[in-house]
Order: structure tokens, then sequence, then C-alpha cells
């Protein structure tokens, strides 16, 4: 029995997508569930920076395309060699209007990962896929409805979101909107926090390659509490949705509540530029980010990733949560931050 069960796809063809073809783009633009991560040039830009291959599987049926599914494949001595769908991302996984298309596309997935000798494929969904497969289901994302007036939002939020808000705007906090040339600022703020975190961070290069590749898609938002900026967003957009990717409040400076204001001028920017949607970023159930994060009233989304893992291999996930790293993590916390900075990057670069 096949995994997705009886083999019914046939007459569906999979290739793998060798460079932009519009008819594609096209598709993914028409799909509701797709995200900026499910274009062919995230993958193409994940290739580039990091040198990891992009393998874009597109499903097609006499030449009709019936759905696509972006893979990348990750070699690492330190974490193994495995395939993710989609790198440096929430979400991925296929996306597709026949369920035969997401068949084919599975079934070819793991004929290209058993070829090139990896041990698993992450695949990073928001509905799982119909077969038995190992998964995690303890993170999800939020998602806030927008409106063309963001006051109608505004008025739709919690009065204590509303209060906060307001208590960091007569603290005098400030924040700014922009591109490249609040890179560095963002960067350097949440190199910051993710050392606070123990958490070892991407290096610059992915941020000024998602600006680069998508213009007018990426955008920069800063908090600043008169020279000292305190919190920072990297966000972007696709199909109305604005995707709140990476962000940092410095620790000792929270009670600024700089990150309440931070998220509704990001919010309210989205508004008034025609977005449909709010995406919080991804959290642990029960965590404080989630506790904060469900203030502001929005949907959850369940992520359940799902992992295919090679006959005779066992699943290894690397996250901060499992037991393993614990230690690490505390040794990253007391290593100097010019250090981290300088190391975060090549390890990073193998956590996509």
């Amino acid at each position: 029995m096949h995994p997705l069960g009886p083999l019914e796809h046939t007459g569906m063809k999979v290739t793998v997508l060798e460079g932009v073809d519009a008819a594609v783009e096209q598709f993914v633009r028409t799909m509701s569930e797709a995200k900026l991560c499910h274009t062919w040039a995230w993958g193409a830009m994940v290739e580039r920076v990091f040198g990891h291959r992009c393998l874009f599987l597109v499903a097609r049926e006499h030449r009709m395309i019936r759905g696509v599914l972006p893979l990348v494949e990750v070699r690492s001595w330190l974490f193994g060699n495995r395939v993710i769908s989609q790198a440096f991302s929430n979400y991925g996984g296929p996306i597709a209007d026949d369920p035969r298309a997401v068949e084919a596309l599975y079934d070819r997935a793991v004929e290209l990962a058993i070829e090139s000798g990896c041990e698993a494929i992450e695949f990073r969904n928001t509905a799982p896929l119909a077969c038995d497969l190992p998964s995690r289901s303890e993170k999800v994302c939020m998602h806030l409805r927008l409106a063309a007036d963001p006051d109608k939002v505004w008025h739709g939020l919690s009065k204590g979101i509303r209060k906060l808000v307001r208590r960091a705007e007569k603290a005098q906090v400030v924040v700014e909107g922009g591109g490249e040339e609040l890179l560095d600022e963002f960067y350097r703020t949440w190199t910051m926090r993710m050392h606070q975190l123990g958490t070892p961070s991407y290096s610059r290069e992915l941020f000024s390659a998602i600006l680069e590749t998508f213009p007018g898609k990426a955008r920069i938002f800063v908090a600043r509490l008169g020279r000292q900026t305190v919190a920072a967003k990297f966000t972007y957009r696709f199909n109305g949705l604005v995707q709140s990717r990476w962000g940092a409040t410095l620790l000792d400076c929270q009670k600024t509540y700089a990150n309440h204001l931070l998220f509704w001028e990001v919010i309210k920017h989205s508004c008034l530029t025609g977005a449909s949607c709010f995406d919080f970023g991804r959290s642990t159930i029960g965590s404080g980010p989630y506790h904060f994060k469900m203030h502001w009233k929005p949907q959850t989304v369940n992520l359940c990733y799902q992992y295919w893992v090679r006959p005779g291999q066992e699943l290894s996930t690397v996250s901060p949560d499992n037991a393993r790293y614990r230690w690490k993590v505390a040794l990253w916390k007391r290593l100097p931050l010019g250090a981290t900075r300088l190391i975060g990057p090549f390890i990073s670069r193998s956590l996509p």
C-alpha cells in the first residue's frame, strides 16, 4: 500500500522546475493557501545565499498545472542531510487543486530524497497530508483579519492592548518603517535578542536577499526610545497576507511596551497598503509569546509538520525545546555577543 493510499495518480507528471515559469507563478498566486515561500524565487534565493539545493516540483496533467511542492535539500555534518518544504519559513508543504497531484508530488519528493541519500523530509503543512507519518503539532501561527480602515481593527482590539499601545506612545517610543536602510539596525537588535534566547542567528545576507529578491513585498520596522532601538520586525507579504516572520524586543526594554506599539504600527501599515490578513508568526502553544499574541484576538492556524523518514533511520528533530539541546542553549547564552554573531550564521544555515 502506498503511504498516501492506492496509487491512482496515473497521468500526473512531476518535473523539477529549472527556472522562472510564468504559468507556475500564476498558479501559485491563484491558490489561496499559497505563501511567499511557495514561489520558485524563494527557493532560488535560499540556494543562492546558502548553497542548499532547491528542488521545485511541479505536477501537471495533460500540460495543466495541478500542484507544486517547493523543496530545499539541506546537507549538514552537524544535523544530517534532509529535505525541507520550505526552508527559512513557517509554512511549506504541497499546494494543489487535485489530491492526486499531492500524491504524485509526495512520491517524487521521496524518490529524490532517497536518490540524494537524505534521511528525512519535513513537510511544513497547515493541513496534514492524508498519510501515516510522524508529526508535530505543538506550534501554531496566528492570523488577524484586517480592514482598509485601521480604525475598525483598532476598535476590535481589547482595551488592555489599546492601553499598552498608548502607554508606549506616551513614553515617546517612535516607530519607523523602511527597507535596506534599516537592515543594520534590525539585525543588530535581532541578534542581541537571539543571543539572550540562546539561539544562533541567521546571517545578515538572508534578510538582505529577501529585500532584494522581493522588492515592495519585504519591509523592516524599528521602534526607538530616544536614540536606542528597543524592538524590530522583519515582515513580508504575499496574496494579501503580511507575515511577521522575525522580530525582537530587547529583554531590558520590555516594560516600555514598545513591542505593542510596533505590532500596532505594522498592522496599521498593512491595513493602509491593502493587506487582508496579518500573521503574528509561529509560537509554541502555551508559551509566553503564544499568550501575548492571543491578546490581539487572532485566529489560530494549526501547523502540522509531518516527516517522511528513510527506512532504517530514526526521526531526530532539531529544536531548543528538545532536552538534548538545552545545555547547548545555556552555553550559547554565555558566549560573548560578538562571537555568536560570527559563529551563529555558520550553524543556523543548517537550521532553516
